[in-house]
């Protein structure tokens, strides 16, 4: 099944999102790299509960995409001179809110509808404005400081 993963990536990336080509190759090379392992770590102070829903976060399920493949779907649409900084920043803010969103409802601070709004501001800022993905990034981690702090 892992085996599959990585090529209906690149279908998705080159049919549905209108990207070129290259930047699909690119984003399936970052994506080959996952499939062997995921491309985070499940931080070691979670209780078994909250793993599996920072699992969920970031890989996603039937009826939400994760944090894994929202950040490739941006990564691709990003140049490659920015692309390592921009998946550091991704990694970092998707660490940051998976670790809030995954403690119990009665006392988390993220909830799904800010998850869907986030992410809805990183696609369409990396389909229609890439150069302003870092901005959409700054945003989205002063609205997480104000709702953790």
């Amino acid at each position: 099944m892992k085996n599959l993963i990585a090529p209906l990536i690149a279908y998705i990336v080159v049919f549905s999102l209108q990207v070129t080509p290259a930047a699909a190759r690119e984003a399936q090379a970052s994506v080959t790299k996952q499939a062997a392992a995921p491309g985070y770590e499940i931080p070691d102070s979670l209780n078994p509960e909250e793993r599996k829903w920072f699992k969920t976060f970031q890989e996603g399920n039937i009826l939400a995409q994760g944090w894994q493949s929202i950040s490739a779907e941006i990564l691709a649409r990003t140049s490659p001179e920015q692309r390592l900084a921009r998946k550091a920043a991704l990694d970092n803010l998707g660490r940051r809110i998976g670790m809030e969103w995954c403690r119990p409802n009665a006392v988390r601070k993220v909830d799904s509808s800010m998850l869907r709004a986030w992410g809805d501001i990183l696609r369409t800022t990396a389909r229609k404005n890439p150069q302003q993905l870092a901005r959409a990034i700054a945003l989205i981690e002063q609205k997480l400081d104000a709702a953790l702090y």
